[in-house]
């Protein structure tokens, strides 16, 4: 069992730091980072599979564990994430430059106004998707309880620093990762019932979709 937690923080862990430099350290567009990411996330799993056999890939989407009612609560949970982002944002808006990311986003990662909207529907649906797997699906019911508690929400925050770094202060990267490390312990708690991602996942898309709401008016 110890060598089977020691993969998934060591694997898990070297994933994160590719994607970490491939984010800075290659010159490509958001397109091949996206492909790169994918491919990432699913070698590190399979190859969990492989050599643990204790996984699969379906273990964390069975819809049937869902009820009625928790889809109730997830669409409030939904647009209470969004509402918060949307506050967050407002708060925080002086101390950031809208242009400054515009930039970064256009220069460095390839997109444009009409691009931004076709991968706001990415991130909302595929890479929320994604993340939701790999960091609670495969991460976290994988590891002990309060290893996963701890382990997990660290990695997902700090995955997440690269891609905003250069638009923010440290002061307000700092701020982002306790706000995305608070909402990795928030995601896991609203999959522990059902043992699924569908929870996270649901609160992820309306988070996301605000997010690019936002990012939306940087561009128009």
């Amino acid at each position: 069992m110890r060598s089977k937690f020691q993969f998934i923080i060591i694997s898990t862990l070297i994933a994160c730091a590719i994607l970490a430099f491939i984010e800075h350290g290659l010159e490509i567009n958001y397109v091949i980072k996206t492909a790169a990411k994918i491919c990432l996330f699913f070698i590190t799993i399979w190859i969990y599979i492989k050599i643990f056999k204790d996984f699969r890939f379906r273990d964390v989407l069975l819809i049937h564990k869902m009820e009625k009612k928790d889809w109730i609560r997830l669409a409030v949970l939904g647009l209470s994430s969004a509402g918060i982002v949307l506050i967050a944002y407002l708060a925080l808006q002086p101390f950031f430059d809208a242009a400054v990311i515009k930039e970064d986003l256009t220069n460095r990662l390839g997109i444009n106004a009409t691009g931004f909207v076709f991968v706001g529907l990415y991130i909302s649906l595929g890479n929320s998707f994604l993340e939701e797997y790999f960091f609670r699906g495969f991460i976290f019911y994988n590891l002990p309880k309060k290893l996963g508690y701890i382990y997990s929400p660290v990695l997902f925050a700090s995955y997440h620093i690269p891609m905003i770094m250069l638009w923010f202060s440290p002061v307000l990267i700092l701020v982002c990762f306790i706000g995305l490390w608070i909402i990795g312990l928030v995601f896991h708690m609203v999959n522990e019932k059902n043992k699924t991602i569908w929870s996270s996942w649901i609160i992820h898309i309306f988070a996301d979709i605000m997010i690019i709401a936002i990012g939306l008016t940087i561009f128009f």
